[in-house]
């Protein structure tokens, strides 16, 4: 089982949960005042704000699934591999001040980053466009779609904001990188072959088991170190 020591409490249930906190808080004397005056339209004001409760964050909630997904399987890595979630890798050019890439993985065999997407649909692209499109089903039966912004554009600009920490803190190595959609239902068309892997569901493991790298992988340990070091 791969090295998980270093996985920390998932950040976007954790921002969800005080979503639903605030709304909760915010939102019940709103719904008590206008049950108050609108006493004949009760249960559509006690149902607005039971939907808002539950309904706010989905977008960080489906996110938050498909990243404990994905872990569930890269755990299953033998233990030269470590794992890391959520690292903030500073970035003067990002509004934040850093930039976050959802997981880590460093092994024998090399540093991959993993970008990944829990859409539940068909979701159609090239690389070089800014956002691709997921082809929706609504409840009723519904077809409509939605921007999904380029995961292989975020993956690429993660790579490239890590690699530059990593070279000015005397661990520059080779870093690969994988988009990887983890939900059950997806499927993935592109136009052309990307030049990055992108997966579906699975062989996320055996990708990664398999890579054989250009060249030796270097400074692992000093890459290790690096990313605790983030992590803190």
């Amino acid at each position: 089982m791969a090295d998980t020591q270093y996985i920390t409490k998932d950040r976007l249930s954790q921002e969800v949960n005080k979503a639903r906190v605030w709304i909760a808080i915010i939102g019940a004397p709103i719904a008590g005042f206008l049950i108050y005056k609108l006493p004949n339209l009760w249960w559509i004001v006690g149902l607005s704000y039971l939907f808002s409760v539950i309904g706010v964050g989905s977008t960080k909630r489906s996110g938050a699934r498909g990243e404990l997904k994905t872990l569930k399987l890269l755990k299953k890595l033998p233990d030269s591999y470590v794992l890391f979630n959520q690292v903030d890798v500073p970035n003067p050019r990002a509004k934040r001040g850093f930039t976050e890439l959802d997981l880590i993985v460093v092994g024998p065999n090399g540093v991959f980053v993993v970008e990944v997407k829990n859409n539940n649909s068909k979701v159609t692209g090239d690389e070089q466009s800014p956002n691709w499109i997921a082809h929706k089903v609504g409840r009723k039966g519904g077809r409509y779609t939605a921007k999904v912004r380029n995961p292989i554009k975020q993956l690429k600009k993660q790579i490239h904001v890590l690699a530059e920490h990593l070279k000015k803190n005397r661990a520059s190595t080779w870093i690969d990188g994988v988009v990887f959609f983890s939900h059950r239902s997806a499927r993935v068309k592109l136009s052309s072959p990307p030049s990055v892997p992108v997966l579906e569901r699975k062989g996320l493991v055996e990708y990664i088991l398999n890579y054989q790298p250009k060249r030796a992988p270097s400074n692992i340990d000093t890459v290790v170190q690096q990313l605790v070091t983030l992590k803190k």
